[in-house]
């Protein structure tokens, strides 16, 4: 029997999600915004999280990390490091590729870019680290979609509120990146953005993608194939690293 889920629990991780680096404070207008809550709801989330000390109050309705988020953030840092070799890697991605590469995890909310190598061209698609990208719409997220057991993918729709018909939709080529260890993005959450991504994996599980992006334009059919080849080299090479 498949366990119940709480549904609260998963609305407060989504709540801290939507701090990153360019927006450091949550208010309880943000929150009901982006996570399609009532004021009301938004409000019981943030008091909630504040008591538990994960949040704290900077000025009235305004809630930035608490003592709690910290220690946890650091923790987790220490537990589960990024590959030392990663940055090292991502440059020697983008030189050989001339094209800008970036490496994602995964979190409820999409892909979460923790490391990037930027094309050095006077213009270039310009990504930071600490940006959320959308799950269905991306390479990165559609990978890490495809990685995930079809219970979890399950759990995950339910918690994002994601249409079952939707999903349903996706299943096929959520078979198809499995199937070919790639996915290739044109335009389909940017306009004239293009990615190649693949999974790094750890054992079963998908733990980073990396991926090259750019201006469509200069993804024609010729550098996607030869990417995919790199990349899942590279990936290989970190699989490697985790592992050991």
């Amino acid at each position: 029997m498949a366990t119940s889920l709480n549904l609260s629990v998963l609305k407060a991780f989504d709540a801290l999600d939507l701090l990153d680096e360019t927006r450091p404070e949550l208010t309880v207008a943000l929150v009901a915004r982006e996570l399609r809550l009532t004021n009301a709801t938004a409000h019981r989330f943030l008091t909630t999280l504040e008591i538990a000390g994960v949040l704290s109050v900077v000025r009235r309705g305004v809630y930035a990390p608490g003592p709690r988020l910290s220690r946890l953030g650091r923790m987790a840092e220490e537990l589960a490091p990024l590959p030392p070799g990663l940055q090292s890697v991502l440059d020697r991605l983008q030189q050989e590729l001339g094209e800008s590469v970036m490496a994602c995890r995964y979190t409820p909310r999409g892909p979460l870019c923790v490391a990037v190598s930027l094309a050095q061209r006077p213009i270039s698609v310009q990504i930071r680290t600490g940006t959320t990208l959308p799950m269905t719409r991306t390479a990165q997220g559609r990978l890490f979609l495809a990685g995930l057991s079809p219970r979890d993918r399950a759990q995950w729709a339910l918690a994002q509120g994601e249409a079952p018909a939707a999903m349903e939709a996706l299943e096929p080529e959520l078979a198809r990146l499995r199937a070919e260890g790639c996915a290739v993005n044109r335009g389909d959450n940017e306009p004239d953005i293009a990615a190649v991504s693949v999974p790094v994996r750890a054992g079963e599980r998908t733990v980073l993608t990396l991926s090259a992006f750019g201006t469509l334009s200069r993804f024609e059919a010729g550098f996607v194939e030869r990417a995919k080849g790199v990349l899942k080299a590279a990936a290989a090479e970190l699989s490697a690293e985790v592992a050991a």
